[in-house]
């Protein structure tokens, strides 16, 4: 039975392969030069219905696959000029299609539709931040925090499809930062300069391998249009405190030069307050109670700009070079009282301890980029980076102790000192090929050298007189060389397309911690395969299937071994034995009307990478740090359906669902456990006329496991509204978050020898005014995305610094 099935199932699809055509042709101006991103709409002559959509790629060719051509026509647009509608598709072979500029300026022409706040492309998803309103004023980890499949926890790990191995890009290079230090980054970043979010679970061999759950790719805004135009967005905001983020773009382009840049501000005052109540076990027997209260003001300001220019030497050669640098001023400013009792409950001691931290770092870096194109289908790409990054950060730790069962007091006052600098250099070459046939051949090679040096200082202070502290200082130096290869077939056919890929890295590692004389080296080859398959019945059916194999290299922060203080009860620190963790992963997915879209991962991880909650020995004293666990099974199902109640109404309801089996140990003590996770994400946009439009925003997290901590329930509301003005040339928008004020951590880990209880109030409940103003002239071609190819290196390193703050 099954195998009549399976054959009656192949017929059907032979006979679906030979129903579609595909047509190709280039997009042009009046000048003959390619126009990117143009939209070529398939329709229906009878109705004018859509049949098939396709975007031109950044040489203006499209690809597009139409059942029935006969009775089809095609629409071609783009901002700032005439669509053109092509009805004789007797040829497939459309050859050069030029569009006539558009006589009025963008400023008179009336925008009548809104791209959806969630879209499903071929191989991602992808929000539009752009148009959000309820993400108005926010940072992009408060945006992540609410995204399709993205769960934050109470220590600002991000997981993705159940697994923690997630790699945030932006602008298609890898942060290479995790928790804390990735949070600094994000917060740091206001929504204003994000166009869009791309959810990526399976990336080609193109990307580097790093990443088990796939890329979180954060696409930040980029001037599109000739001449000289740009945006200015001044938000303000109010929570506990106030709240502040500015940026404005430009670009300014002529027939040969295109000259971009940016620059943003962000002033704002967070606030934490944490409160634990812990137990110590010996077994099950409690051998001491600690209640815990920490309350934090950090303040960020952060100062960021890049500044690029292209040149297009001739038809098929285009130079480039990119300029970017970022300041980062952060404090922390907290108080902790520590409560102290025996196993009678009888209070014994009382800690309070003040810390004042001061942290900086900079970065500056610059890239060198050229783009050849040998035939209309044979491109390579060239890219030469070197970045400097420098960090220092101040710290003061005040204890005063009173123990009540002897009755006596004491004081400790210890203070910390890093400086530190890191090098990258970075080289990459990549080349691709478009054949006869539309199938595409590609192949590339990277490398990559890092030189970290950081140096902490500990002393202890009593009376004015400076101790140096020996057991807690360190200077670690961590090399870096990888060198990686890949290669990838793309075949096209008229149903379906299929992608094979092989990647290889080389990677050689050293840290050396000067103070003890530790040397740890590591180096290791590996390949990843890829491979993707996806067939499109018709317009309404479409199925994709793929699997890879990738890695997660342990961060620069997580190889150190720099102790961070909360209070002297507990502490973070790195850990240089960490291994790389490595994962096959698989997905099937199922898109139905290029709508509603169903996907279903298997993971398994072997040397998981993750953080831990753990008790210091016999000491009553709790750590935070990195390890690995044996191996992870996990399981996944996103469900994102885009429902259109009226014409005014439209809304998006995405069901994120996973399942990580775990088999290990943690300090000690075996971890086997199943982790069920389950999340609810919806967003509805109103069209009230007028230039009026509201929107709602709604998360829930039921609750569940992040490893060895139980978290309960979080969820958000939120509401924004958006006003368009002077012809849609300025935006208002007011947006107020988490009006409940329920989007934050409430748990409990209970694991070994430590029972925690704990709430992680935050200050997310906020208002935000923001104020939009495109200038300048509004019309025709894009500028050509650029980023440095070591980014993804240079961001990595920043969680050495923000790790110490």
């Amino acid at each position: 039975m099954i195998k009549k099935f399976l054959g009656l199932l192949f017929i059907l699809i032979v006979i679906q392969a030979h129903s579609q055509t595909t047509f190709n042709g280039k997009i042009v101006d009046s000048n003959g030069e390619a126009i990117a991103f143009a939209n070529v709409v398939a329709m229906r002559q009878s109705d004018s219905t859509l049949v098939k959509g396709a975007i031109t790629d950044i040489d203006g060719l499209f690809s597009i696959d139409i059942r029935q051509p006969d009775k089809s026509f095609l629409s071609i647009s783009y901002v700032g000029y005439k669509t053109k509608v092509i009805s004789d598709l007797s040829t497939t072979n459309l050859g050069d299609i030029p569009l006539e500029d558009q006589t009025q300026e963008l400023q008179e022409v009336a925008v009548v539709a809104q791209k959806p706040f969630i879209q499903k492309e071929q191989d991602k998803l992808v929000l539009n931040i752009e148009n959000s309103i309820v993400n108005t004023g926010n940072s992009t980890m408060e945006i992540l925090e609410k995204a399709p499949g993205v769960i934050v926890d109470q220590d600002d790990v991000i997981s993705l499809s159940g697994r923690t191995g997630v790699r945030i890009y932006i602008d298609g290079k890898d942060t290479r930062l995790q928790g804390e230090q990735l949070a600094n980054l994000l917060r740091s970043l206001p929504s204003s300069n994000i166009e869009k979010v791309e959810i990526i679970t399976n990336p080609s061999v193109r990307y580097e391998a790093q990443g088990n759950a796939g890329i979180i790719n954060i696409v930040t805004k980029k001037g599109k249009l000739y001449g000289t135009n740009g945006s200015l967005t001044l938000s303000p905001g109010y929570g506990r405190y106030f709240r502040w983020n500015s940026s404005i773009d430009f670009n300014h382009r002529t027939e040969k030069f295109n000259l971009y840049g940016q620059y943003s501000y962000t002033d704002r005052n967070q606030y934490q307050e944490i409160v634990i109540d812990r137990t110590f076990l010996d077994g099950e027997q409690p051998m001491g109670y600690y209640d815990l209260q920490n309350d934090f003001e950090l303040p960020l300001k952060t100062h960021t700009g890049r500044l690029g220019l292209d040149f297009t030497a001739s038809e098929k050669t285009t130079l480039g070079v990119l300029f970017t640098g970022l300041n980062n001023g952060n404090k922390n400013i907290s108080t902790s009282n520590i409560l102290g009792y025996n196993t009678d409950r009888v209070l014994i001691s009382e800690e309070n301890t003040d810390t004042n931290i001061n942290s900086e770092w900079n970065q500056l870096t610059a890239n060198f980029n050229a783009r050849h194109t040998f035939t209309e289908k044979s491109i390579l790409n060239f890219n030469f980076d070197h970045a400097r990054y420098s960090n220092w950060s101040n710290q003061r730790f005040t204890s005063n102790f009173e123990f009540f069962d002897s009755n006596t007091t004491a004081q400790d006052i210890l203070l910390g000192d890093i400086d530190g600098y890191l090098n990258l250099t970075g080289l990459t070459l990549d080349y691709e090929l478009t054949l006869k046939n539309g199938d595409r051949f590609e192949a590339g090679w990277k490398n990559t050298w890092v030189t970290s040096d950081n140096d902490l200082v500990y002393v202890n202070e009593n009376n004015g007189v400076t101790t140096p502290n020996t057991n807690l200082s360190n200077h670690f130096i961590y090399d870096e060389d990888i060198y990686a290869a890949y290669v990838s077939y793309n075949l096209n056919r008229k149903k379906w397309n299929a992608q094979f890929g092989l990647r290889a890295e080389n990677t050689s590692v050293t840290g050396n911690q000067v103070t003890t004389n530790t040397i740890n080296e590591q180096d290791y080859l590996n390949l990843f395969p890829t491979a993707s398959y996806n067939y499109t019945w018709n317009e309404n059916h479409t199925l994709g299937i793929s699997a890879g194999r990738r890695i997660d290299r342990p961060g620069y922060a997580q190889l150190n071994p720099f102790r961070t203080f909360v209070n002297t009860n507990t502490y973070r620190e790195g850990n240089p034995y960490l291994q790389p963790q490595f994962t096959w992963v698989s997905e099937i997915n199922y898109t139905f009307k290029q709508r509603y879209y169903f996907a279903f991962n298997v993971g398994y991880t072997e040397d998981v990478l993750t953080m831990a909650i753990v008790r210091d020995g016999d000491e009553e004293v709790v750590i935070v740090r990195p390890i690995n666990i044996a191996n992870l099974k996990s399981y996944s199902f996103v469900a994102s359906l885009p429902i259109k109640f009226s014409n005014w109404w439209q809304s998006n309801w995405n069901l994120n669902a996973s399942l990580n089996d775990f088999d290990g140990e943690i300090n000690g003590f075996d971890f086997d456990r199943n982790n069920p996770v389950v999340s609810l994400n919806t967003n509805h946009s109103f069209g009230l006329g007028k230039g009026y439009r509201l929107q709602a925003g709604a998360f829930y997290l039921f609750p569940h496991y992040a490893t060895i901590t139980k978290a309960q329930t979080i969820s958000s509301f939120s509401l924004g509204l958006q006003k368009n003005l002077f012809n849609d040339s300025m935006t208002l928008r007011f947006n107020v978050n988490d009006i409940f004020w329920n989007q934050y951590p409430t748990g409990r880990t209970r694991f070994g020898n430590l029972d925690d209880t704990f709430t992680s109030y935050r200050d997310t409940r906020y208002a935000t005014l923001s104020v939009s103003w495109r200038f300048g002239k509004q019309s025709v071609q894009p500028v050509r995305r650029r980023q440095s190819e070591i980014q993804e290196e240079m961001n990595r390193a920043r969680q050495e610094n923000n790790n110490q703050g």
